[in-house]
């Protein structure tokens, strides 16, 4: 009893993870409900068209998206997140990496904080052990999850590397890219080393060999496993919309009140909740040490010390993001780096969830020197904001929230839950009643990867790097409807990353809800182009009215007891 009561912090963490692996399970794809946008739009789906055309290790062949794309521009086979999808059924990797990723966080932090605390770990562990937890917990961008939770373990590669030397560190520094992601962190992982590469340079007055290997062995392997971008970017001469994306050129007062937004909130990719608590207690923090510093006269430290140098990396991070909205910066950039046009060089921000809440375990420790029960009601608040707050990726929150929702007020939410996002059941009745035999199709009201993950081959769909040749063929088709809505119209020419029917009137008329009511139902599209790229089906949430206008034929309405849609199959 006596060990069980001091290892509390361990109950912690097996009951949250015990009550959040038992919800998805009994809830199940059809009651679970899992972030749409980024995630269900795009992702899932990607590796369910890889998974259904044997494409994962395929080269030179094309999969049935964006009217036939080369396989080169989907994800790549060997990071460890690709491989669940390998060997699991969707629903199930997906809610596997949700759990490894809790696993990655808590178990790099642990190994990182031994490694720094040394003797002292055991004393401070619980600290470790819930602050690794929280960081585990976040509901951070799921397809890239495990380079978010495996931050910590990447720098304590990288200290064993620089003080042990030992042959293993170097093999699994090289390895660790299969958990990370080059275009959100591969350049800045490696930016990152060559400061502190610079700095030791300074300090030490030598170079630091193993600081050099391991920039060498990290990029190595990220080429190695992004071997098919490289490709892409280097071996290919074909245009590609991060040619024409257009970046908005804030003035320096939106560029000051990004930075604010995105020091408060982040972005969406990596909305770490860190406002709700964390932060109010860093802010507060840092004017009670830093207060003290220049009360004792050790300025030194408003510089030196730890927890200060982790809030100016946020800042740091923070001003670089702003700065990417900075017309002559950006433009600096890409005439220094001309391959990385497009590229979105502040994702520097990716780092700051890791940050802000290594922030919270600093405080912690340095209340725990003085206080007890202080530390503990900091960890506790901390876990408890981040498991009580509803965001995009919050799915164990959602689950739970909309599931009870649902149940007080007997009725259906317009959330859709990870089945009738999907639908399976009603796409493969629709496909056996046409005899489908993977002719090209789009989707009106409704997101072009629902029909990708069913086995219909799409002229539509969102990929945000593709030839800009295609992207001008499919204008062709939505210019109709670009013509009549300026929203749309600057929404596709100025990004294109989804490549989607749009309506003249309703903007995101593909919105993932329940009930699908609009009163414009005009179809505002150039049929003969939609011929020219081989479509042949229209797949509609709504009843189209000017289908004899288009030319267009109705094959068929068709639902399902187990799906929200009602699905118009219209054919050329």
């Amino acid at each position: 009893m006596k060990k069980i009561k001091s290892n509390w912090y361990w109950g912690i963490v097996i009951l949250i993870t015990a009550i959040e692996l038992i919800t998805f399970v009994i809830a199940g794809k059809n009651h679970t409900y899992i972030g749409v946008h980024d995630n269900l739009d795009i992702h899932i789906a990607d590796y369910q068209i890889l998974k259904l055309n044997n494409a994962f290790f395929s080269h030179n062949v094309t999969v049935p998206l964006l009217g036939g794309i080369d396989r080169n521009f989907l994800l790549s086979e060997f990071y460890l997140y690709a491989v669940l999808y390998m060997l699991f059924p969707n629903f199930t990797a997906y809610i596997i990496g949700y759990f490894l990723k809790i696993f990655i966080a808590t178990f790099s932090g642990i190994l990182l904080g031994k490694d720094i605390l040394k003797n002292n770990y055991k004393k401070y562990e619980w600290i470790i052990v819930l602050g690794s937890f929280i960081y585990g917990l976040l509901p951070l961008y799921p397809a890239f999850s495990f380079a978010f939770a495996s931050i910590p373990l990447l720098i304590y590669l990288i200290r064993k590397v620089m003080t042990e030397k030992k042959a293993r560190y170097y093999i699994l520094l090289f390895l660790y890219p299969v958990l990370s992601y080059f275009t959100f962190f591969g350049p800045f992982i490696i930016g990152y080393i060559f400061i502190y590469f610079l700095y030791r340079l300074i300090k030490d007055k030598k170079i630091n060999v193993q600081l050099i290997i391991s920039m060498v062995l990290i990029s190595i392997s990220f080429i190695l496993i992004e071997y098919r971008l490289f490709l892409l970017i280097f071996a290919g001469s074909e245009q590609t919309i991060r040619d024409e994306m257009v970046i908005e050129n804030y003035s320096f007062t939106q560029i000051l009140s990004t930075i604010k937004d995105v020091f408060i909130n982040n972005m969406f990719h990596c909305e770490d909740l860190h406002r709700f608590m964390a932060m109010p207690i860093v802010i507060i923090s840092f004017f009670i040490i830093n207060g003290i510093y220049i009360k004792n006269k050790s300025y030194k430290k408003l510089i030196t010390d730890p927890f200060n140098l982790v809030l100016y990396f946020i800042i740091f991070n923070c001003i670089i993001y702003g700065l990417y909205y900075c017309g002559p910066v950006r433009t600096l950039f890409e005439h220094i780096f001309s391959p990385l046009k497009g590229w979105q060089f502040n994702r520097t921000l990716f780092f700051n969830p890791f940050l802000w809440y290594l922030e919270i375990v600093i405080i912690s420790l340095k209340l725990a020197k003085h206080y007890k029960k202080l530390p503990v009601i900091i960890m506790i608040l901390t876990l408890l904001s981040v498991l009580g707050t509803q965001s995009l990726y919050n799915d164990f929150f959602n689950t739970v929230y909309v599931n009870v929702w649902q149940l007080i007020k007997n009725d259906k939410s317009e959330t859709l839950s990870y089945g009738e996002f999907y639908s399976s059941d009603l796409f493969k009745s629709i496909k056996e009643d046409i005899d489908y035999d993977g002719e090209y199709a789009v989707a009106y009201g409704f997101h072009p990867a629902v029909l990708s993950y069913n086995g219909i081959s799409t002229l539509d769909g969102c990929l945000s790097y593709y030839y800009q040749s295609y992207k001008d063929s499919f204008r062709n088709i939505i210019a109709p409807a670009l013509e009549e809505s300026d929203s749309a119209r600057e929404y596709y020419d100025e990004w294109g990353a989804r490549a989607y029917i749009f309506s003249g009137t309703v903007d995101s008329i593909w919105s993932p809800v329940r009930t699908k009511d609009v009163t414009d139902k005009r179809l505002l599209i150039d049929v003969d182009s939609f011929k020219k790229l081989n479509g042949k089906y229209i797949f509609s949430r709504i009843e189209i009215s000017n289908a004899d206008d288009l030319g267009i034929k109705l094959v068929g309405q068709y639902e399902s007891k187990t799906s929200p849609y009602t699905i118009w199959l219209y054919s050329i």
